[in-house]
């Protein structure tokens, strides 16, 4: 006898990027698809236009596979991404995907195989970087742009909706979500993941499933860069300000802000090594470290407010 497929719903959310969107859609079309996997998409308009529809109403109509288009018209990442869950329902799993990005055609079986492998509450892949001039390269070998990566299966404490899986009947038991607390801010990918593991989930991280980004030309600067890290030192202390009590999330701001700024001046003279990738290493955790006392002091980043 044939087992059940499982459902598994791909989830994008997206707002005003029909460019970027086509290509993400266009490479969902080349996935190989695992025979075990009833697969799906949700995309999640956030744009009160309905700027995506036609995208999605054409990928559609070529899509081997139902495809829904949901118009969310209340602003803000966190409301998108909480939409695409009620969407999904409360079985199988929900693989979020950037806007902005491309998959491996084996990206969804990967994920689902140390989904089902492990038994963990959320699976995270890695994101691949590239550049459109090869002369700009040097950026992605920076603290600025550079990503972790892990092997294979192991733990993960942190997950970032880029590039995940999660398990839809873990997250309904435990009543998780983004919150909307941050919905102009950013993080709060970063603050669902640590709520999934304060609940007693467990993240693995799937190396072999991978999604690309390219970074345009117009963000590959110091300033942007700069203001990037900034930002995200920002959210850091906001997703603890909201989670932990305020004197133990202000103690973690100023120990973990102070060891930023500390590290980032001690990179300073790779610069002489390295050239400008060592330089950039050092003012990467410089503008992070300042985003975390920012951050803790009552700054917000409204970076996506409209």
């Amino acid at each position: 006898m044939t087992p059940p497929k499982t459902p598994v719903t791909i989830a994008v959310c997206t707002f005003a990027r029909q460019t970027d969107l086509a290509c993400l859609l266009e490479s969902l079309l080349a996935l190989e698809i695992s025979h075990r996997i009833d697969a799906s998409v949700i995309v999640v308009d956030n744009d009160g236009a309905r700027s995506a529809e036609p995208v999605v109403r054409a990928f559609a109509a070529r899509c081997a596979w139902p495809v829904r288009y949901v118009p969310e018209p209340e602003p803000g990442i966190p409301i998108a991404r909480n939409r695409a869950i009620a969407e999904a329902g409360r079985q199988g799993f929900l693989a979020f995907v950037d806007d902005d990005e491309t998959v491996a055609p084996d990206w969804l079986s990967e994920l689902f195989d140390v989904a089902q492998e492990t038994r963990a509450a959320f699976v995270q892949g890695p994101l691949v970087m590239t550049v459109e001039d090869h002369s700009d390269t040097w950026w992605l070998h920076s603290d600025f742009f550079r990503h972790k990566s892990y092997p294979d299966l192991s733990p993960r404490s942190e997950g970032w909706t880029n590039n995940v899986m999660v398990d839809l009947s873990f997250v309904a038991e435990k009543n998780c979500r983004f919150d909307p607390a941050l919905r102009y801010d950013g993080g709060s990918d970063t603050l669902f993941f640590r709520d999934l593991t304060a609940a007693g989930g467990q993240g693995r991280f799937a190396a072999k499933a991978k999604v690309f980004e390219v970074q345009k030309k117009s963000r590959l600067n110091w300033r942007w860069a700069i203001l990037r890290q900034y930002r995200y030192g920002i959210t850091r202390a906001n997703t603890v300000l909201l989670r932990r009590p305020l004197g133990y999330a202000l103690l973690y701001c100023t120990m973990s802000g102070s060891a930023m700024l500390g590290l980032g001046v001690l990179k300073l003279p790779a610069v002489l090594v390295k050239g400008r990738a060592g330089l950039a290493d050092g003012v990467a955790l410089i503008a992070r470290g300042t985003g975390v006392f920012s951050g803790a002091m009552g700054r917000k980043r409204q970076e996506y407010a409209r």
